[in-house]
């Protein structure tokens, strides 16, 4: 269920997505047409607008027979190519360890290392822990191009809904990949898919890598609370890194929905009210926790974070 509030919430302003897909999903197509057509109408009563979304080819991503749909080099030129005309969409390139080789992925880095700002990994598809030692080739990589990574992150549970840690997308493997490469920005997206103590446990690694100083971990808010118009999780996260021992971290945390925009099912891309509502529910989740800093906690979440984060220039998207 959603709630509307009043526009005050809605200021206006430029929104970042940090987690879209185009592509295939099971038996649901989401083309690159379709994602820009989404994005292009401003949104919340008509004040805020979607500048920029990181997206990456599910076709990638989703197993057929067995292996990915689509190589790595096959599958991430396609998404290059329509990310040259369409210059609101900034492309990640989904890596294959286990399928593939980092050399792919540097062939096209060396190719568009402007255009290209990131690496996306889906441990879960892939059927490789996420602290595999396949994943540390593409990791150079993204040290050698300064390129963030992208990693979907999910705490699993059992028959009776007892989490069970270490599968493969588990925070921690995460956690323990990037600490081998601290000067990697590290995204857990989804921070900690799965649920209320899923998400507890995304935050808690989140915040450790903050106290520890060893790995540079962002979080996105990809599914975090989407059918919860309180936020509960994206006020606990905020509230814990605005108060760090090392200071305000907020920094860290990206808004993104994921595919397909947040709405999961064929009909996602023809409910751009669900969207909608999600974002008016941030914003106003954030004004009552928050009253003295939403208005930067909001600009920083929604949009600065990530422009920095990549060193965005939005001088020719529209």
């Amino acid at each position: 269920m959603f709630v509307s509030f009043s526009p005050v919430v809605n200021f206006k302003g430029n929104i970042i997505d940090s987690h879209v897909h185009c592509g295939k999903w099971t038996n649901d197509s989401f083309p690159v047409s379709s994602v820009i057509d989404f994005f292009s109408k401003k949104i919340s009563g008509g004040k805020d607008k979607v500048v920029g979304a990181f997206i990456s080819n599910l076709d990638c991503i989703i197993n057929l027979n067995g292996k990915p749909y689509m190589d790595e080099l096959s599958g991430n030129l396609a998404l290059i190519k329509e990310c040259l005309v369409n210059k609101k969409l900034i492309p990640f390139l989904v890596c294959q360890p286990g399928y593939g080789s980092a050399k792919n992925i540097e062939t096209l880095l060396n190719s568009y290392p402007d255009l290209i700002k990131g690496l996306k990994f889906h441990p879960a598809c892939l059927k490789l822990p996420a602290n595999d030692s396949r994943y540390l080739p593409y990791m150079e990589l993204a040290e050698k191009f300064k390129k963030p990574c992208l990693f979907h992150s999910e705490v699993i549970q059992d028959a009776q809904g007892k989490f069970i840690r270490g599968g493969v997308s588990d925070p921690a493997l995460i956690y323990e990949t990037a600490k081998k490469f601290p000067s990697v920005p590290v995204i857990l997206g989804h921070m900690g898919l799965g649920g209320d103590k899923a998400h507890d446990i995304g935050i808690r690694t989140l915040i450790d890598s903050i106290e520890q100083n060893d790995a540079k971990l962002y979080a996105d808010l990809a599914w975090v609370d989407w059918d919860n118009p309180e936020k509960t999780h994206i006020v606990k996260v905020i509230q814990e890194l605005l108060n760090t021992s090392k200071g305000d971290k907020t920094e860290r945390l990206l808004f993104g929905t994921d595919a397909p925009l947040g709405v999961f099912g064929e009909a996602a891309l023809r409910q751009p009210d669900a969207y909608e509502k999600n974002i008016v529910n941030i914003k106003h989740a954030i004004r009552e926790a928050f009253p003295d800093e939403a208005n930067t906690l909001i600009s920083r979440i929604f949009y600065r974070n990530a422009k920095k984060l990549y060193g965005l220039s939005f001088d020719k998207i529209v």
